[in-house]
């Protein structure tokens, strides 16, 4: 059965796949996207610049007399390249014998072909193009927010950027040596709730972790804690203390948390066999991030007179910047074509140039353990 892919793709139309790639919205699974949103913007280099006047109290002054100056002002500035992320996938010999035989049965039963063809093109592009783009740059995202920093090296290239979280939002990394890591005896873990609400100033969003540091948690006996409620979203808790020599649940608010779960994955090459993968966790073991409220007031260039509950919750934004590729157009390019002389082939690939800018690096608080 012929299985010919150029006549499916010009039916597509023409920029197919970058159209496709910026038009549709990606899911909710993404958590991080909450915190920084993505943003199509016009430059290739990522600046983010803050300034802030203080109002300080008016003064004294005399008959007669000139006005004091008040007010000051403060000014933070990010600057740094996108990076470029790029791929290219190739349809396996092994999928298209098996189209060609959905094709063949097709036939036989005068089903037709072309709709099919042109479908599963779209679903190759994207799984196979466009969902790896969207994957690292939550992992990407995961990394400014859970260790407020980028440092990765792939390809021989060495991606680094440091957000300037404070210190004091980086709380002391519990380990077993110490014996205070959270599935240990002297677990510091509701310690470290209490110092990281107190570093948030109680203005706390909620606290993120994945299911297998959660669970480091939950069947440490130590942590004297109540699981008073857990769904697919996480758990409720609240710690046990002593009253009279009697163990009661606590009343003080500080001793109750909600942890919100967050297991997204992504698959990467095995550096040391180029043949496999493995996962990485976009949340990573060990870690917890405490997440402030960042509403904020005031005007931004290109956002608009509407107001954007998402951009005001948020502590930054993902900067996607435009591609070589795409003649400028801000955005993930993708593309499907075929090879001249092999219109029975399907071929992919995507370019996007970006970086998550993280604006309010004293709305995050980083907790991590080691694990048992």
């Amino acid at each position: 059965m012929l299985l010919n892919f150029v006549e499916a793709l010009s039916r597509l139309g023409r920029d197919a796949g970058f159209r496709i790639a910026n038009e549709v919205r990606p899911d909710n699974t993404y958590a991080f996207r909450a915190f920084l949103p993505e943003r199509n913007m016009p430059t290739y280099d990522v600046k983010a610049a803050n300034m802030t006047v203080r109002s300080t109290m008016a003064g004294l002054v005399g008959m007669d007399s000139a006005y004091p100056p008040g007010g000051v002002a403060e000014s933070s500035y990010f600057l740094a390249e996108s990076a470029k992320l790029a791929n290219v996938v190739y349809l396996p010999e092994e999928t298209i014998r098996h189209m060609q035989s959905i094709l063949l049965q097709m036939a036989v039963n005068q089903t037709p072909t072309l709709d099919f063809i042109a479908n599963e093109a779209l679903n190759f592009l994207n799984k196979a193009v466009i969902q790896p783009h969207r994957d690292v740059m939550e992992w990407l995202r995961g990394q400014a927010l859970c260790n407020g920093a980028i440092d990765w090296t792939f390809n021989q290239k060495r991606l680094y950027v440091d957000y300037g979280v404070p210190a004091a939002n980086k709380l002391t990394t519990r380990t077993n040596s110490n014996n205070d890591s959270y599935g240990d005896s002297a677990s510091a873990f509701w310690t470290d709730i209490r110092a990281a609400r107190q570093a948030l100033r109680y203005n706390v969003r909620g606290f993120w972790l994945n299911s297998r540091t959660l669970d480091e948690i939950l069947n440490n006996s130590v942590n004297s804690l109540e699981v008073l409620s857990q769904t697919n979203a996480g758990a409720e808790v609240r710690k046990f203390t002593t009253i009279g020599g009697n163990t009661v649940p606590a009343q003080d608010a500080r001793d109750r948390v909600i942890l919100n779960l967050y297991d997204g994955e992504g698959e990467i090459l095995d550096p040391a066999d180029r043949s496999k993968t493995k996962v990485v966790k976009f949340l990573p073991d060990g870690k917890i991030i405490g997440v402030g409220n960042n509403s904020r007031s005031g005007y931004r260039v290109g956002e608009g007179s509407t107001a954007d509950p998402e951009a005001d919750t948020a502590l930054g934004y993902t900067h996607i910047a435009p591609t070589v590729e795409a003649g400028g157009r801000p955005g993930l390019w993708a593309e499907l074509y075929t090879p001249q002389d092999k219109p029975y082939q399907l071929n992919g690939r995507g370019v996007t140039n970006g970086l998550p800018v993280l604006e309010a690096p004293q709305k995050i608080v980083i907790m991590t353990t080691e694990l048992q």
